[in-house]
């Protein structure tokens, strides 16, 4: 009876020690994530003379590469499980064109007002989670949520009213806008599909994802736009550099969703973005975002906090029901 006891004691403590540990990790690399992915936008923004889809296959290349180590060393299949096959190569195929649209908006867009958009994902995450992957959505995700289209509404001035000065919209600007907004709608589709894969290894799914992404914006790129030698010196290390960040980046995000689920995840990983665009479009390239665009960005900044709140109260609720429970069965 007493080593029975002992042991369940035991496992009481290695469970608190391993939920205290693992509190924040999927939000923490989120986070991690969304540094890498708003650096690599800089760079993206900082080479006008390459085609975004250009770009964009380069990161691709750069990935399928640099995981295919770890890759090989799981010794599993690299196509993945033969019943998450179609899902995956879906996964792939929204991937390829997110990043396409997300490069070209980029380009032809402010980088905190690309970023407002496409990394307004929580907002159809969060629902498509609760529908599809029937993930529980709490009263601090809904007020993220709204907090967030609050932001998104500050930040782009949608009402003509907010603005004070008159909008002027050519074509490369309404053509950035639909890439955002596509770009938005591509990327909410490929986080659902990554929580749906999540028990695959994430390199096999970075592999996948990146042979997938190659021949999808090859294609994409010699009908849209055209292919450059890039310039020697500089311009070789920003497509080292990139190529590294997209890889971090992707890695980052994959473990995140199979830590946590993909509404709060998508929602620090997208407050994240947005919150550095802001920084590098004014301290990068000096361009001051007006009243509203501060606020906005404080909106989806303060997500942050209540996604944070969220996580620890209900992080608190199961470790408090599993050491009721450890303590009911050693009696």
């Amino acid at each position: 009876m007493r080593s029975i006891k002992w042991m369940f004691r035991l496992n009481r403590t290695t469970t608190e020690k391993t939920t205290r540990t693992s509190i924040f990790r999927g939000l923490f690399y989120a986070f991690l994530s969304g540094v890498a992915y708003s650096f690599a936008s800089v760079i993206v923004k900082h080479m006008k003379n390459l085609h975004p889809g250009q770009l964009a296959m380069y990161r691709f290349i750069a990935t399928f590469f640099m995981c295919m180590p770890e890759t090989i060393k799981t010794r599993q299949n690299l196509l993945g499980p033969r019943k998450l096959c179609i899902l995956m190569l879906l996964r792939g195929i929204f991937g390829g064109l997110s990043i396409f649209l997300n490069f070209i908006a980029f380009r032809y867009l402010g980088l905190g007002e690309a970023s407002v958009i496409i990394f307004s994902v929580p907002v159809f995450v969060t629902i498509f989670a609760r529908i599809f992957l029937k993930e529980p959505c709490s009263i601090f995700q809904s007020i993220t949520v709204v907090l967030t289209v609050i932001g998104i509404i500050f930040t782009s001035k949608l009402p003509s009213s907010l603005s004070e000065i008159p909008i002027v919209y050519s074509s490369e600007k309404i053509f950035g806008l639909l890439s955002a907004v596509f770009s938005m709608f591509f990327m909410s589709t490929l986080q659902i599909l990554t929580r749906k894969v999540r028990p695959v290894h994430p390199s096999i799914l970075t592999f996948h994802y990146s042979w997938v992404g190659i021949l999808e914006i090859a294609i994409l790129t010699a009908i849209i736009g055209n292919f450059h030698l890039h310039q020697c010196g500089i311009q070789s290390l920003y497509i080292l550099v990139l190529a590294l960040l997209s890889y971090i980046g992707l890695t980052l995000v994959v473990m995140a969703f199979q830590c946590e689920y993909a509404g709060p995840v998508s929602t620090v990983r997208a407050a994240t973005d947005i919150g550095l665009a802001f920084l590098w479009q004014i301290f990068i390239f000096h361009d001051v975002p007006d009243t509203y665009g501060i606020i906005g960005a404080v909106l989806v900044l303060f997500s942050i906090i209540l996604i944070g709140l969220d996580k620890w109260k209900s992080s608190s609720r199961g470790k408090l029901f599993s050491c009721k429970k450890l303590n009911c069965l050693s009696i």
